[in-house]
C-alpha cells in the first residue's frame, strides 16, 4: 500500500527511539485515512497488519503526546502563514459504555453508567475557516466522588473544577506558537469563567467567548445584560448561518443587529482570595436576529473578548471569528460519524488513546479535505490526489 505523503509529512517525524515506531506509526495512520470508517482488522486489511496495530497501541513506548507531536509541529508550520488564527477549543464526550471490557475507562457524564472519555481539542482554523490542525488535545474522564456534588461548586477554586481545562489548554495550545502570530482562542459559553479571563489578561493572550453569566455585575453596579442591552444598534450584517445537525436545522442566512460596548467585570464575590483580584477591562458584542424565520429559534450571541472593539468594523470582525467555532463541532462530528471512534474495541484505555491520536489527526484532513470541496470546488485534484491515484481514478470513470 502506497503512503500518501501527508501521513508521511504529519506522522513520520514522531520521536520515537525505535525507527520501526515510526515506520509502523505512519502504515496504521495511512490504512485509518484510506478507510476511516471501518473497524481495525477491516482497515488493516491482514492479520498480520492487525496484529502489528494492536502491538503497536499497547507498547509502553508509545503515547499519544508522541503520536501528535509530529503533527503539532506541521500545524505550527502552517500557522506562520497567516497573520491572525483562531484557536478553537471544545469538549465532547466518548460514549463507550457498550465496551466494559475496556480496562481504564471512567465516567464521562453525570451519572455511573456514563462510561467513556472525556475529549477537549483545540483545533486552529484560518480566520476564513480553513482548518491547521490540532494544537491541544486533553482527555481525561471524572471522579466518581465529586457526582452530585454541584452544591459546592461556586465554593470550589477553578483548579479544583473541569473549568480548568480552558486554562491548561490555552497554555498548552500556544506553546512554541511565534509570538508575531496572533492567535485568538474562542470558546463556547462554558469558557465564561473568570479565571479563564484572568489568565489571558495577565498573560496578553486574546480571548472571544460567547457569555453565559449575563447577570455577572460590572464595576458600574449594572448586570452586564443591562449594559449591552442599553447600548444603542450601531449597524447590521447579513450572515450564513450554518447546519445545526444537533437540531437538524439547515443551513440559511440571518440579519444581525450589532451592538458593542466596554465592560470591567468584577471578580466573583463568592471567592475566598476576591479582594484580592482584579476588575478586568473587557469588550461585549451583541448579534441579536432581526425577523426571524417562524418557528426557529432567533440568533443571540453576546461575546465577551479581551480584543479591542472602539468601531463596526471591530465588531463584526469578532462575530465572523465566532462564527468559525461551528468548525470544531464539525471536526468532533467527522471523528465520531466519519471515523466510527465510539466503536473501537481496545483491551485498554491506554491503547484505545493512542489510536484516539491517530484518528484525530486523520479526522483534522478528513475535514479540511470536505471543507476545501465546498471553498474551492474548481481547485485541481493534484492538491488531494497523488499523480497514481488521480491516474486510476480518470481510467475507472471513463473506463480505458
Amino acid at each position: 500500500m502506497h503512503t500518501n505523503d501527508w501521513v508521511l509529512q504529519e506522522f513520520n517525524d514522531a520521536p520515537f527511539a525505535d525507527n520501526r515506531l515510526n515506520e509502523r506509526l505512519t502504515k496504521i495512520a495511512n490504512s485509518f485515512y484510506k478507510k476511516p470508517e471501518s473497524s481495525i482488522p477491516q482497515s488493516c486489511k491482514s492479520y498480520a497488519a492487525t496484529q502489528a496495530t494492536y502491538r503497536f497501541f499497547s507498547n509502553n513506548r508509545v503515547k499519544p503526546e508522541a503520536i501528535l507531536m509530529s503533527h503539532r509541529e506541521q500545524t505550527i508550520e502552517r500557522m506562520k502563514k497567516y497573520d491572525t488564527v483562531l484557536a478553537i477549543q471544545d469538549t465532547t464526550t466518548l460514549d463507550y459504555k457498550d465496551h466494559p471490557a475496556t480496562e481504564g475507562l471512567g465516567i464521562c457524564g453525570n451519572t455511573e453508567y456514563d462510561l467513556g472519555l472525556l475529549n477537549h481539542s483545540t483545533l486552529a482554523v484560518t480566520i476564513d475557516g480553513i482548518p491547521l490542525g490540532i494544537l491541544s488535545r486533553h482527555i481525561w474522564t471524572r471522579d466518581p466522588k465529586k457526582l452530585g456534588k454541584r452544591v459546592t461548586k461556586r465554593e470550589r477554586s477553578t483548579s479544583d473544577k473541569e473549568s480548568q481545562k480552558w486554562l491548561d489548554a490555552l497554555d498548552s495550545s500556544l506553546k512554541d506558537v511565534p509570538k508575531y502570530i496572533n492567535v485568538v482562542t474562542v470558546c463556547d459559553r462554558e469558557a465564561d469563567v473568570y479565571d479563564f479571563f484572568h489568565k489571558a489578561v495577565s498573560e496578553e493572550r486574546d480571548l472571544l467567548v460567547r457569555v453565559t453569566q449575563k447577570r455577572r455585575v460590572l464595576e458600574n453596579g449594572k448586570h452586564l445584560i443591562q449594559e449591552i442591552e442599553s447600548s444603542p444598534v450601531m449597524g447590521q450584517i447579513l450572515t450564513n448561518i450554518p447546519r445545526d445537525t444537533e437540531n437538524k436545522r439547515p443551513p440559511r442566512e440571518a440579519t444581525l443587529s450589532i451592538k458593542y460596548c466596554p465592560v470591567t467585570i468584577k471578580p466573583p464575590v463568592n471567592r475566598k482570595d476576591s479582594k484580592l483580584l482584579p476588575n478586568l477591562k473587557l469588550y461585549l458584542v451583541l448579534a441579536e436576529e432581526i425577523n426571524p424565520p417562524e418557528g426557529v429559534k432567533p440568533i443571540y450571541w453576546l461575546l465577551i473578548t479581551t480584543l479591542l472593539v472602539k468601531n463596526l468594523e471591530q465588531a463584526i470582525e469578532k462575530i465572523k471569528w465566532y462564527r468559525q467555532r461551528w468548525k470544531i463541532e464539525r471536526y468532533h462530528y467527522t471523528l465520531k460519524s466519519g471515523c466510527n471512534i465510539e466503536e473501537l474495541q481496545l483491551e485498554t484505555s491506554e491503547s484505545l488513546q493512542n489510536a484516539l491520536a491517530i484518528y484525530s489527526v486523520v479526522a483534522w484532513k478528513l475535514l479540511w479535505l470536505k471543507l476545501e470541496s465546498e471553498q474551492n470546488p474548481e481547485a485541481t485534484c493534484d492538491i488531494v490526489l497523488q499523480e497514481h491515484e488521480w491516474q486510476a481514478l480518470h481510467c475507472v470513470i471513463n473506463r480505458v
